[in-house]
């Protein structure tokens, strides 16, 4: 009979322990990475296409910034030429072969009004006039920036043309007559209009220009002045949309090709492509089809397009369509949008994408995940075997305590400290049975286990974090300035100041934030990258300063008073983006670094300095500025110290004056860093006989003064900390 109810043998409370949280961890890692893994391919298809219509919609509104400056100066110009201000008969009121003053003074009257359309938008390679007569006037420009003029008057002179150069000012030089057979009631701008009505824009097909042989796309539009037919046309190059589509700026991600094609397919604004890099491959590949563009990703994709019915329908349906395909071995994403030329013509705008460049991110995440679930799994187990050796441990003393008082071994010194309520309990029990024994103490620590910090991307309300250089400008003694001043006269005296000031930071791609009382926040970066965004700030500040010299001397000879300004300068990380509430919001910096500008614009008061910098400005700079190593310091609401230097202006234009007062303080100074406060004294001694008054040495000199006397604690690291803001 206790053969058949003997029971198992018993295990030690470590192995179950041990066991069970394994199980339990080992579990729950596994249930977490499969959720997640199994979440992560189901968003693949929604990210990939977000990502493609946020793509198409990006290039749907580049495409409208291209061509809708062409639609407006098309109308505006009709409306010009209602007003009778492109009437072409004094253009070609002359007999051919010679000319009059008055066809001088018309083409010039034209010239003004459209000449300044071409130069506002390079893309518009010539714009044309031409009536149901058969008179044209053009601007054409040519390689090398040449502008030149082409009159034609068909009924009138036959195909003798008079052609102009023009100069800065619009005026024709240079009259030529040359033979040219153009007639412009021929062209396919002028008779593509024959159906539309009066202000509705035509747009050509891509065809090869007259002029210059380049390939290209006409806008016109027509109206009626006194009975006569009057076109206006506006000639695009296909050269300029692909500059459009291969712009850097305009891409969806790393490998993604944006191009524009015809309703038949052929490309008129070619992809970024290696096969398209220089001015001749672009030539030769405008107007090919995708077959002889031989682009494999994009042949594959448009024979999807082609084949699956459901992309067919979509396009004829609502003119765009988001499909995969696959390409070489590879997913590639595409979007196909249809992009409207006037109501008669459109264009296909096509993106595609590698599904390794959309899912790049996700991929990246997948493989945290799996790294981070294996840290994590293997520092839960470390962290499980731990707390089942200390919840094994006091048993297993007890019990050999409990064999001891068995075997009535009194003489035993050893302490059990027990950290669970239960083990305390009966360890106190034991204690009181051996009240002759000493306890004995054992006290095993746990490890401390780490804490994996997963990549990947934070939530931030409304911004992020980038490197950025901010700016801080105040104006000294503002408060007594006010005080002098009547309000209305402060307000215009301050209307000018800020206006030369902000036009200065613009020059120099600063993004001014805001102004507060008399003080201007500002800083590079965002919304736009800028790769010396530094040099570009201290550049700034200092055009800045010089600006203000010349300003300052002529407000004191109109009575008003100079404005006197201070400069802080601070680069590093910042959250910039749009800050406030969902009724207002604005577009600003936070963070310690916006704190430290500010700090720094306050410190020109204590060293006598106009324009200080931090050591990552100054680092983030080229070799083009001369410095001056002012201190080393910690502002208030910091506890990091940062080295300071005050700007002394471009390298090579400092006086050397300068340069040597600033040697000689940063000499003294590092004597001062060092303890040596009477070698630092020997060294300003002199100082303003020499190089003239300077806050920041006498402030240096009182400092060496107090210590020489009073020198300070052990410990002393000669940071200066700035306690007041």
């Amino acid at each position: 009979m206790r053969k058949i109810f003997r029971t198992r043998k018993p295990i030690t409370i470590r192995f179950s322990l041990l066991r069970s949280f394994m199980l339990l961890i080992l579990v729950s890692s596994l249930t977490v990475l499969l959720l997640t893994t199994i979440r992560a391919y189901r968003t693949e298809n929604e990210l990939s296409e977000k990502l493609i219509t946020e793509g198409t919609q990006q290039a749907t509104q580049e495409l409208d910034r291209f061509f809708q400056p062409v639609n407006k100066n098309t109308l505006l110009a009709a409306r010009w030429g209602l007003a009778g201000k492109l009437n072409l008969a004094g253009v070609v009121g002359g007999p051919p072969g010679k000319i009059t003053k008055k066809q001088l003074q018309a083409a010039f009257r034209i010239n003004s009004l459209l000449l300044p359309i071409m130069q506002l938008f390079p893309e518009m390679s010539s714009l044309q006039v031409a009536n149901a007569r058969g008179d044209g006037f053009l601007i054409i420009r040519l390689e090398g920036g040449r502008i030149r003029n082409r009159v034609v008057s068909r009924e009138r002179w036959g195909t003798q043309t008079l052609w102009f150069d023009l100069d800065e000012q619009s005026r024709p030089q240079s009259p030529e007559w040359k033979e040219v057979d153009y007639e412009p009631r021929k062209r396919a701008w002028y008779v593509g209009l024959k159906d539309l009505s009066a202000g509705e824009i035509f747009w050509t097909e891509p065809y090869i220009f007259f002029t210059t042989k380049d390939l290209g796309i006409t806008a016109s539009v027509k109206w009626n002045e006194g009975g006569l037919e009057y076109v206006f046309a506006v000639d695009i190059l296909l050269k300029s949309i692909t500059e459009f589509t291969q712009r850097e700026s305009n891409q969806l991600s790393k490998n993604s090709q944006t191009a524009v094609y015809t309703k038949t397919w052929k490309a008129v604004g070619l992809p970024r492509h290696q096969r398209f890099r220089d001015p001749e491959s672009i030539r030769l590949a405008l107007l090919c089809s995708v077959e002889e563009l031989q682009i494999p990703e994009l042949r594959a994709a448009v024979k999807e397009g082609e084949t699956n019915k459901a992309v067919g329908k979509a396009l004829e349906k609502s003119g765009k369509a988001i499909f995969s395909y696959d390409s070489g071995g590879e997913t590639w994403w595409a979007g196909v949008t249809a992009y409207p030329l006037g109501k008669r013509r459109h264009l296909w705008i096509g993106i595609l994408v590698p599904n390794y460049d959309l899912l790049e991110g996700i991929s990246q995440l997948r493989l945290y995940l799996l790294a981070a679930t294996a840290v994590a799994l293997l520092a839960a187990l470390a962290y499980s075997f731990l707390l089942a050796r200390s919840y094994s441990r006091p048993l297993e003393a007890l019990a050999i305590q409990s064999r001891r008082i068995g075997d009535l071994d009194f003489h035993t010194d050893a302490k059990i400290e027990a950290k669970l309520h239960e083990f305390k309990q009966l360890e106190e029990a034991q204690a009181q049975a051996l009240a002759a024994l000493q306890s004995f103490s054992r006290y095993v620590p746990l490890e401390v286990v780490k804490e994996l910090v997963g990549k990947g991307e934070v939530a931030r309300i409304g911004g992020r974090t980038e490197i950025l250089t901010i700016l801080f400008s105040d104006i000294a003694n503002f408060t007594h300035i006010s005080e002098t001043m009547s309000p209305e006269a402060l307000t215009n005296h301050m209307a000018e100041y800020f206006q030369n000031m902000i036009d200065t930071l613009h020059r120099h791609a600063a993004t001014v934030d805001k102004m507060v009382g008399d003080a201007i926040v500002a800083f590079w970066g965002a919304p736009t990258p800028i790769p010396d965004q530094a040099d570009q700030a201290v550049h700034a500040v200092l055009e800045a300063m010089s600006l203000l010299e010349t300003l300052n001397d002529g407000w004191r000879a109109r009575g008003l008073p100079a404005l006197p300004t201070r400069f802080g300068l601070a680069t590093g990380p910042v959250v910039v983006g749009n800050i406030g509430a969902r009724t207002r919001l604005a577009y600003t910096v936070l963070g310690d670094i916006v704190n430290l500008a500010s700090r720094l614009e306050g410190l020109n008061k204590v060293y006598g300095t106009t324009f200080l910098v931090d050591a990552a400005t100054r680092e983030a700079c080229s070799k083009g500025y001369a410095w001056r190593h002012l201190d080393r310091i910690i502002v208030a609401g910091r506890t990091e110290p940062t080295d300071i230097f005050q700007v002394l202006g471009v390298e090579g234009m400092v006086p050397e004056k300068i340069l040597a007062a600033a040697a000689n303080y940063e000499a003294a100074w590092g004597k001062y860093r060092a303890g040596d406060f009477s070698g630092a004294l020997a060294m300003l001694d002199g100082f303003e006989p020499e190089f003239g008054p300077d806050l920041a040495a006498q402030r240096l000199r009182k400092l060496c003064e107090k210590y020489r006397h009073h020198p300070p604690a052990d410990g002393w690291d000669g940071i200066s900390r700035m306690t007041s803001k």
